[in-house]
């Protein structure tokens, strides 16, 4: 062994893009047995991300890669599945549009701050925002019947709360983000 250890953060992100892959394949399959695939491959991802920051705090591996790729992998992961989703008819496109449109701009405004070495770490209703869409994802993937209709309305309509509430957040730094340095 030439004594080079493995980022494990940065590998279980890595899992998390490479699982988006079967996670689109599966649902636009979109059979009750794919169905429950696409839900476990979503659910594993969506495991990723919480254990990814885990790991990273626990080892002393936070790394500005990590904390850049980190949330393009959440991106990719939830703007994949509910596009397919919206593909079958499983998702309402009007929420996917809100949810892709804000994760364009807040990832716009990442990239911008960054090249300027601004820090642009998750706030804590972004991380909110992340985990009520990853619920949200999972629900609509789920063969679920009518009954659980209202369920997945409520956990898509707080998602959607925490996406604009914290994408309006980031905005209003920007000015601060985006500004010269002195």
């Amino acid at each position: 062994m030439n004594g080079r250890r493995i980022h494990w953060p940065n590998a279980l992100t890595l899992l998390r893009i490479l699982l988006v892959v079967p996670v689109v394949i599966l649902t636009l399959v979109d059979t009750t047995a794919t169905r429950w695939m696409a839900f476990f491959a979503f659910g594993t991802a969506a495991l990723t991300d919480g254990l990814d920051g885990f790991v990273a705090r626990r080892m002393e591996l936070v790394s500005e890669t990590g904390q850049l790729l980190d949330p393009i992998a959440d991106k990719m992961l939830v703007t994949a599945a509910m596009v397919s989703l919206v593909v079958v008819g499983r998702f309402p496109a009007w929420a996917a549009v809100i949810i892709i449109v804000r994760e364009v701009a807040v990832s716009v405004l990442r990239f911008a701050a960054s090249k300027r070495g601004r820090g642009f770490p998750a706030s804590i209703a972004g991380k909110a925002k992340t985990g009520a869409q990853l619920i949200a994802v999972l629900m609509y993937i789920l063969p679920l019947g009518h009954a659980w209709r209202t369920a997945k309305t409520s956990v898509l309509i707080a998602a959607l709360v925490l996406t604009v509430w914290s994408g309006a957040a980031y905005l209003r730094r920007a000015p601060d983000l985006l500004g010269s340095r002195a």
